[in-house]
């Protein structure tokens, strides 16, 4: 791995952590995980519906705009 990415990868984390600890504190992580499953199970169909149409819109632009564009600055011998 590249030292900016071990950078970059740190940094998630405890933007991670501070986003956790910030939104649960530092309560029982367990209980705090099972409130998750439990708001993320009692969402609406349509929810999880939205979500990965913008997921499909996002790759589906990944792969049309940047990986052609990545692949003419690529140099081929």
């Amino acid at each position: 791995m590249d030292s900016r990415e071990l950078f970059d990868l740190a940094l998630v984390v405890v933007g991670g952590l501070l986003a956790y600890t910030e939104t649960f504190g530092f309560a029982d992580p367990r209980a705090t995980i099972r409130e998750i499953l439990t708001i993320l199970s009692t969402l609406d169909v349509r929810v999880y519906l939205v979500l990965s149409g913008l997921f499909g819109i996002v790759f589906v632009g990944y792969l049309v705009v940047y990986l052609p564009q990545r692949d003419a600055r690529t140099i081929r011998p």
